[in-house]
This record gives structure tokens, sequence and C-alpha cells, in this order.
């Protein structure tokens, strides 16, 4: 049995559907956690966007992975026409959604982060010491940026030298603009001194705060997993329309 897609089923709909999907999720948790709804704590995290292994989490996962099938079937069709240079960028890229879809559900990141940051503190004298002794947010920027920031550059190559359709350019980078928003939240959740200047400029809450900006990293990152599955939907279309 083969696996095909219909170009003709227009996009503009998968669009809509995949991104709207977070922000009712984003709205559901919302509710529930500011405004309780009655649920007990084990069904209010059942839909916390900012918890692992409960459905916003199953959901980014299977899009992740979605995305990461996406860049295969494109593989296997460069694959055929033995373009060796194009085959290695779009594994690159899909093996990358592949990681992200595990990663959601097994925080591989965060751990082997953790992993390393314990090692390197106790590793007096080091280049590594010096580095997790003094940067102020979560340790996983320190360790993994720079590798999702090569794959970031592969994808801008691919993006710029491959894709025809101007919209899914335009969807790709949006999706990576997005990814590049959530990090950004990510890096000022973990600096202690930022989060003391908002809590006293504007008065919030510590766990309102810290809630709130882990909720939108995380539908942030969702819309742009959806950008990023569209504009693959339109350039396969593009490419197995030649």
């Amino acid at each position: 049995m083969r696996l095909t897609l219909d170009y003709n089923f227009p996009t503009k709909y998968i669009l809509t559907f995949v991104i709207s999907i977070p922000v009712f999720l984003f709205f559901f948790d919302s509710l529930g956690y500011h405004f309780r709804l009655g649920l007990p704590g084990k069904l209010r995290d059942l839909i916390d966007i900012t918890l692992e292994a409960n459905i916003p989490t199953w959901y980014s996962s299977v899009l992740a992975l979605l995305v990461g099938l996406a860049g295969l079937h494109i593989v296997e069709y460069y694959y055929k026409l033995k373009q060796a240079s194009k085959i290695a960028a779009w594994l690159v890229i899909s093996l990358f959604f592949v990681y992200m879809s595990m990663d959601d559900t097994a925080q591989i990141h965060e751990r082997l982060a953790t992993v390393w940051a314990d090692y390197a503190q106790n590793d007096h004298n080091t280049i590594s010491s010096t580095l997790a002794n003094n940067f102020e947010s979560y340790y996983w920027q320190l360790l993994f940026l720079p590798i999702f920031g090569a794959i970031g550059l592969v994808m801008l190559y691919v993006i710029k030298t491959e894709f025809t359709s101007k919209f899914a350019q335009y969807y790709f980078i949006i999706g990576l603009g997005c990814f590049v928003f959530a990090v950004g939240l990510d890096y000022i959740d973990g600096v202690a001194r930022y989060n003391e200047y908002l809590i006293h400029q504007f008065g919030f809450n510590y766990e309102f705060l810290e809630h709130f900006s882990r909720a939108v990293e995380e539908m942030t990152e969702m819309i742009g997993l959806g950008f990023i599955l569209t504009a693959l939907l339109l350039h396969q279309e593009s490419v197995y329309s030649k």
C-alpha cells in the first residue's frame, strides 16, 4: 500500500485547521487554569498546555511528526532523482522534526542539558563550567541552540533555493519566526531578574506570569508547526506537479 497526497484539497483549510487547534487549546487552558471551572486538579492537568503527557502535548507531538513525514516524502522524491545534496538537506530537516515529536513527550533536550550542567558545574576551571555557572536562563538553550540554529540555516537555504511557491516561502518563514519568538519567551522565563521586573512593574502574580508565558510559548510553537506543515504541503504540490 502506498500513501498518496491529494493536492487538490485546499491547503488554506489545512492551515486554518492546524493553527486553530492550538488557539482553542490555549483558550481551554486559560479557562481551566485561571477560572478553574470546578474541575479537579487531574482533569485540569489534562488540558494544561504547559504540562507534559496530556492532550496538548499529544497534538504537538503528532503535528511535529507529520511535518517530519512530509519532509521524508520530499526526500523520497529527490532520492529517485539521485540528487544527493537535496536528499541530505531534506533529511536533516525531516529528522529534526521527527526528533521534535519525540522530544515533546520525552523532554530529551531538558534532560540532556540538566545532566550536562550538573557535570559542568562540578568540573571546575573549564570552559563548560564557566558557561554553565554564568548562563542565566535554562541550560538547554546553551547546549542546543547552536545545533538548532545550524539546522535553521539549512532550512533558510532550502527555502531560498528550492521553494517556488511564494506562499510556501512565507508560511515556512512565519513558522520559523514562531519558533524564534517561543525560544525568546523561554529565555525570558528562565531569567529571574526579568520575571522580577515584570512582577514589580506590572503587579503580576508570579504563578500567573509563569503559566501565561509558558502557555503562549507552547501555543506559538504549535502554530509554527502548522505553518511549516502547510508550507511543506505547498512545496510538495509544486514539486510533484513538475
